[in-house]
């Protein structure tokens, strides 16, 4: 932790599991202020009395989902804590299912939480980060952000659309306002058991390669230090990794390499 990071404010959402969760734990054993955004209450608690020091967060319940609601949020964080410095927008939701067996529901699910949500909040806070002259977002996109597979389009395409916008809102508010976005790969969370089927139901298992991921702790800590070090953007994972360089340079190959290993995305399979 760097001189001078304790007392300041991290809003985290998607704060009641999984790389919230963690995130929530590593900055309050380092003096950080929380405050904790998820849709149950009773999961925030279950975090907050968790922490090394509960005594410093505020539990703030929403659905990301109910733009409306994020400028009323911002007044109760400034309310309560006078500042915010740190905004990690990690809500979000996946699914698994084919493009020609989801109902456009899905999808429009998909870019309200994954992308409107995200950009919501951040347009509520980035007026407070500019009077302060400072401020940083960290979005918690994927390598799905960067490159897509079968079965994930919806998914993909919510998290691509955050990097257009983000690495925008970063050339626009240079150099006072830092942007970290963020693309893990495979992280071992419930985030496969969550994601939503075709017809817009939690698929409530968790893929063999999700629970194979990265442990939560470990990717909370990648983060952490990247945004201390003030990354633009990082990516972390297994050999999903490879998918970035393929991309990049041999996009041919990348869908060959895909189509490939159907094993690894065949919906049918993951859902007997």
């Amino acid at each position: 932790m760097k001189s001078g990071e304790t007392g300041k404010l991290v809003w985290i959402t998607g704060a009641s599991s999984g790389i919230g969760e963690a995130l929530a734990r590593w900055y309050s054993k380092r003096g950080w202020r929380l405050v904790l955004t998820a849709r149950r209450r009773d999961a925030l608690e279950l975090v907050a009395k968790g922490l090394d020091k509960p005594e410093n967060a505020l539990i703030l319940p929403m659905d990301v989902s109910e733009f409306e609601r994020f400028p009323e949020s911002v007044d109760t964080v400034l309310k309560h804590f006078g500042r915010i410095d740190c905004c990690i927008l990690n809500a979000g939701i996946s699914h698994r299912s084919y493009i020609r067996e989801t109902r456009f529901e899905v999808f429009k699910k998909l870019i309200d939480v994954n992308y409107l949500g995200t950009v919501a909040h951040a347009v509520a806070v980035l007026p407070e980060f500019r009077k302060a002259g400072a401020g940083h977002f960290v979005v918690i996109s994927s390598m799905m952000g960067k490159f897509s597979s079968p079965g994930r389009a919806g998914y993909s395409g919510s998290k691509h659309a955050l990097h257009g916008f983000f690495d925008g809102l970063r050339m626009e508010e240079h150099p006072n306002i830092k942007v970290t976005l963020v693309c893990p790969g495979f992280v071992s969370t419930d985030v496969s058991a969550n994601a939503l089927t075709g017809e817009g139901k939690p698929k409530g298992t968790v893929d063999s390669t999700t629970a194979k991921g990265v442990p939560v702790d470990k990717a909370a800590k990648i983060i952490a230090r990247a945004v201390s070090k003030g990354k633009r953007e990082i990516a972390f994972g297994g050999i999903e990794k490879t998918g970035l360089w393929l991309k990049r340079f041999f996009p041919s190959m990348l869908d060959k390499v895909v189509l490939s290993s159907k094993k690894n995305w065949d919906i049918d399979r993951e859902e007997k």
